[in-house]
């Protein structure tokens, strides 16, 4: 299949419905040993929460969180620090079950929800204005804590940023240190920032997943990963990133919640395939984790091969369609609106285009509304 005709807006586009679909697709097997079901052929709901078709998990959920803190609203102003706004935005998924699926957070993972736990304590106590980036930064730093809770949502960031290679590998690293602080984690961020900013420009897979060398997008030096960098990657991440993948299958291939597992699986399914679909049922079936593979995977393939190689009664199905391409559409205007304020040297405003903020004050009254006339759980699903 040729992608070197691809759109921009269609990359991009892809990356989100593939993230947010695979993740429904896998969530019909979430933690499910393999070879136990009957083989994911579909979207076809179901699954521990019993979902419906096109419904994501909490990868989906927090993606758009950070997808919408990144990009602002008609409310935001430049005094709150873009992470504290990133984590008021889980706060309010986790507390209300804001840009949730069923709309409510009935699945949260161990890691984010002990960091949110102590956001919430140091927020409340303090004035949000004056809380800096570190105010947000409550990830685990411990190497036990690298679950793959910030690199299933990660999507958003190097949409964003793919322009400018050298913010979007900073902000990848804020954007997981909110949650998950361990190298493990802010590394498996980066390099697969990488991997998605070179599917956006147009990189083969061959020129991605070269195994003799780590992938650098246009825009880095070629000496990045080695002098470029604070400190050198994660041996494990490196080796990930040069094939170990390749000649594996399972059991070796695992969906684990590890993130190191994590990546490598999602990378063999895109690795073994040549089609979104064929990947995408690929990554699921291997259950347990399915549906963060399934996010993860979806993430890369669907920036590689673009949104209209997604069937299109997969997208169709997709919880908020069209909320969703909005912002789909709204990241590539900000992304051209970076640039030019990069070639003018001036600073970006961040102000999000009338139709974003339009399309983003509708969904938050119905789900205002909605929140205040149905009842849910108080608390999210162990």
């Amino acid at each position: 299949m040729s992608v070197s005709n691809i759109s921009l807006s269609d990359r991009i586009s892809g990356s989100l419905f593939g993230l947010l679909l695979c993740d429904s697709l896998g969530a019909a097997v979430e933690g499910q040993s393999p070879g136990s079901f009957d083989p994911v052929k579909t979207l076809r709901g179901g699954g521990k929460f019993q979902l419906k078709p096109g419904q994501f998990t909490d990868d989906g959920s927090m993606a758009l969180c950070l997808a919408v803190a990144l990009l602002g609203n008609e409310n935001d102003t430049s005094i709150i620090h873009p992470s504290v706004v990133q984590m008021n935005l889980y706060r309010h998924w986790y507390e209300t079950g804001y840009l949730s699926s069923t709309g409510e957070c009935f699945d949260i993972g161990m890691t984010v929800r002990t960091a949110l736990s102590t956001f919430i304590s140091h927020y409340d106590q303090a004035e949000s204005n004056k809380l800096t980036g570190t105010a947000a930064y409550h990830g685990n730093t411990s190497s036990n804590a690298s679950g793959n809770g910030s690199l299933m949502r990660l999507a958003p960031v190097p949409l964003l940023y793919h322009r400018d290679p050298v913010n979007a590998m900073n902000e990848a690293v804020n954007s997981s240190k909110t949650t998950h602080g361990s190298l493990l984690c802010l590394d498996s961020c980066r390099v697969y920032t990488a991997l998605i900013i070179g599917s956006l420009q147009g990189a083969t897979k061959e020129e991605l997943l070269n195994s003799d060398e780590l992938y650098v997008p246009a825009g880095l030096s070629n000496d990045y990963w080695t002098t470029k960098t604070t400190s050198p990657l994660e041996p494990s991440v490196v080796e990930v990133m040069t094939g170990s993948y390749k000649h594996c299958n399972p059991p070796q291939i695992k969906a684990s919640g590890f993130v190191i597992k994590t990546m490598k699986a999602a990378l063999w399914a895109f690795y073994h395939t040549n089609s979104f679909e064929e990947g995408a049922l690929k990554a699921v079936n291997l259950g347990d984790d399915a549906d963060t593979v399934g996010a993860i995977y979806g993430m890369l393939a669907g920036a590689y091969y673009g949104v209209n190689a997604i069937l299109i009664e997969w997208r169709e199905k997709c919880s908020f369609q069209g909320l969703v391409q909005t912002i789909a559409d709204e990241i590539l205007i900000q992304s051209q609106q970076r640039t030019a304020a990069i070639e003018q040297k001036s600073a970006s405003s961040n102000k999000p285009s009338l139709v974003y903020r339009r399309v983003l004050e509708v969904y938050n009254e119905l789900a205002a509304f909605y929140s205040g006339t149905i009842k849910r759980r108080v608390l999210p699903c162990p």
